[in-house]
C-alpha cells in the first residue's frame, strides 16, 4: 500500500498508514482506498489488557465484519511525541492484543491489516483505533 501524508511506518508488514480518514493507494482501476475510523480502544497506563467493555467491542466488530465481507480492518497504534523503543513495543503489542482478539472473534487475519500511525499528544497516547476500508 502506497504511502499517505502523516505516514510514520508500519508495524510487522504491510498495513494502514497517515491519518484517520485519509486517502490510500490506488487499487485496481482507479479505485481509491479510504480508512475511516470505526472504534476506538483505551488502555491503561503501561498495559496491554482489554477492558470488558472492551470485549463487547471486539463482538460487535465481529459481527459487522461477517454481515459486511467486502469490508477489510486497520488496526493501528499511536504512541506519545519523542517516544523510545519501550513506548513503539507498547504499542505494537496493544495493536497486536486488538488484532488477536479479533481473530478469536472470528474475524479472519486476511481482513485485517496492523499498522502505526505515529505520535499523539499524551491525552490520547494509549488508545488503538480500528479502522474500515472502503473504496470509492
Amino acid at each position: 500500500m502506497a504511502g499517505v501524508a502523516g505516514s510514520t511506518g508500519l508495524i510487522g508488514g504491510s498495513g494502514p498508514q497517515g491519518p484517520i480518514g485519509a486517502t490510500g493507494a490506488q487499487g485496481p482501476a482507479g479505485v481509491v482506498d479510504r480508512w475511516i475510523s470505526y472504534r476506538t480502544f483505551w488502555f491503561d497506563y503501561n498495559t496491554v489488557n482489554l477492558s470488558s467493555s472492551d470485549n463487547g467491542q471486539v463482538s460487535e466488530i465481529a459481527y459487522y465484519m461477517q454481515q459486511n465481507p467486502s469490508l477489510k480492518l486497520g488496526i493501528d497504534g499511536s504512541i506519545p511525541s519523542g517516544s523510545d523503543l519501550s513506548n513503539q513495543d507498547l504499542r505494537d503489542r496493544r495493536v497486536s492484543t486488538v488484532y488477536n482478539a479479533l481473530i478469536n472473534a472470528g474475524v479472519p487475519y486476511s481482513r485485517m491489516e496492523k499498522g502505526a500511525f505515529g505520535e499523539a499528544q499524551l491525552a490520547r497516547d494509549r488508545r488503538i483505533e480500528v479502522l474500515l476500508r472502503t473504496s470509492n
